[in-house]
């Protein structure tokens, strides 16, 4: 359903949903001025926290002006799907651009959004964990290869992280469903789909992506994956998207009885870390899928 219509240089709004006053949030905004692109654009800062303290930060940082830097207040629910919401509705851009606010884009992520923008109603790139992460948050969370991100075995999605959609694309469709708490992005993806537009995904990586350093964070993290997947594969399964099947669920559980951690790391190939998430995503889907009715055989 692309627009003809669309200007080829289109105003560009870069929305970053806030949860707190980030540490890393500077480097993404650095990141953001170093875009190897001419095209102008503004960001939005959409706090989710009702602290107020961004506001002020936003006003006293160095590239308020250059970034044509903003602070909106996204605070009425809790939710990176209802912060994204309320700085798409504040935003003047043709095109919204999403980015969080603890990752750092690479200096062609926008152009790269820019560039597949004109042919697609969304699109999204992959991203890469090599850059910000030490060697221990890598092994706790492997990151599927570029080449197999933003895939489902439903339909394909961008992911929240970098992804573009037109203004007038997301606003029709409602923005994302902050009922998700996770999983938002797949699910809009998905919806976009199936209300007849197109979405495009390059496999190049531009985002620098942060997994989480500590391991309770990470659990909490994981369990809502697989508790928001799940539920979003229960509610869709009416319009077409695949069960999870009974059996594969009962031996994805097999598989982590059998390499659990009180055998050598050198024989099940998981680090503790590893092993723990993945239990925890599995709990999460459990959940959800007997409560949502994701499961069949």
């Amino acid at each position: 359903m692309v627009d003809l219509a669309r200007p080829e240089h289109p105003s560009v709004s870069v929305v970053i949903p806030v949860g707190g006053l980030e540490p890393y949030l500077d480097a993404q905004l650095q990141a953001l001025a170093d875009q190897d692109t001419d095209c102008p654009f503004d960001v939005l800062l959409a706090d989710n926290t009702g602290a107020q303290h961004l506001g002020s930060y936003v006003l006293d940082h160095p590239l308020r002006q250059r970034l044509q830097l903003r602070s909106i207040d996204a605070s009425g629910d809790v939710g990176a799907g209802h912060a994204r919401n309320c700085g798409a509705r504040e935003a003047s851009g043709e095109l919204l651009a999403f980015c969080d606010a603890d990752d750092v884009v690479h200096p062609n992520w926008l152009r790269t959004l820019l560039d597949m923008a004109p042919s697609f109603d969304v699109v999204g790139t992959a991203v890469e964990t090599e850059t910000l992460n030490s060697a221990q948050q890598l092994s706790w969370t492997p990151t599927v290869p570029p080449e197999k991100q933003g895939r489902t075995n439903f339909l394909p999605f961008a992911i929240g992280a970098s992804m573009a959609c037109w203004a007038s694309v997301y606003r029709d469709l409602g923005g994302m469903d902050n009922r998700f708490r996770a999983s938002q992005d797949v699910e809009f993806g998905w919806r976009a789909q199936l209300a007849g537009y197109s979405l495009g995904f390059s496999a190049e990586a531009v985002v620098a992506y942060r997994l989480r350093a500590e391991l309770r964070p990470l659990l909490r993290q994981s369990f809502r994956l697989g508790y928001g997947f799940a539920k979003l594969r229960g509610i869709y399964r009416q319009r077409g998207c695949p069960a999870l099947g009974m059996r594969r669920v009962a031996s994805w559980w097999m598989a982590l009885l059998l390499r659990n951690p009180a055998l050598p790391t050198s024989l099940t190939g998981m680090s503790r870390g590893h092993w723990l998430r993945a239990v925890a995503i599995r709990a999460g889907e459990l959940r959800a899928g007997i409560r949502y009715g994701a499961f069949g055989w």
